[in-house]
């Protein structure tokens, strides 16, 4: 039950990214409190995701939990009931969602500034082993295409809503074993990086 709520929560998250980033669907949160930042209000992300046929139980978890699961989803509050969800495209990707990161950015910029955010703690040339191979660059290239070939596909899905449950789940899944490897890379590298310091 729980890789259940797992599973949707992740599908939850996904779906808000997605949102968030379409400026049809989002709005100006205030121009003057907040400028130049748009959203959605909490209340509708809610009722969006409820539209799609998500339990309100586990909407209200996924959405709340948003935030702290992905940093790059803030919260804007113009009144104490007031709550607007946005993304912020220059905060980088926690870890372990680095590749879903750039498979969910649908603007330049975003994509850029995902791609920076795998590439800047693995830029450890200087590293001598496995790590400082041109193989393991080769790799650490290779992955960051990948990562770049789900957010266009990511980008074509938006254009074939509604999505079936297969799609969601292939989709959701995919991102998260990229993740997961641009993860392992990332690991590696600053692991080797470490040792090569103990070792001086």
């Amino acid at each position: 039950m729980a890789n259940t709520k797992n599973s949707q929560a992740a599908k939850i998250r996904q779906q808000i990214i997605t949102w968030l980033q379409d400026d049809q669907q989002t709005q100006v949160v205030s121009e003057a409190k907040f400028p130049g930042i748009r959203g959605i209000r909490a209340v509708n992300l809610r009722q969006m995701l409820g539209d799609l046929g998500y339990k309100a139980s586990v909407v209200m978890g996924a959405v709340s939990a948003a935030p702290s699961t992905d940093p790059r989803i803030k919260k804007a509050a113009v009144k104490p009931r007031e709550v607007y969800y946005y993304f912020d495209v220059n905060t980088p990707a926690p870890a372990k969602v680095q590749a879903a990161a750039a498979s969910a950015a649908t603007s330049g910029a975003g994509v850029a500034s995902s791609a920076a955010s795998v590439t800047a703690p693995l830029a450890l040339s200087a590293v001598k082993g496995l790590a400082g191979t041109p193989a393991f660059a080769q790799v650490v290239n290779t992955n960051q295409h990948l990562s770049q070939a789900i957010d266009d596909l990511l980008t074509a899905a938006q254009s074939q809503r509604p999505l079936t449950d297969l799609e969601l789940s292939f989709l959701t899944d995919f991102a998260a074993q990229v993740a997961k490897q641009s993860e392992l890379l990332q690991n590696f590298a600053i692991q080797s990086k470490i040792d090569q310091l103990r070792r001086g």
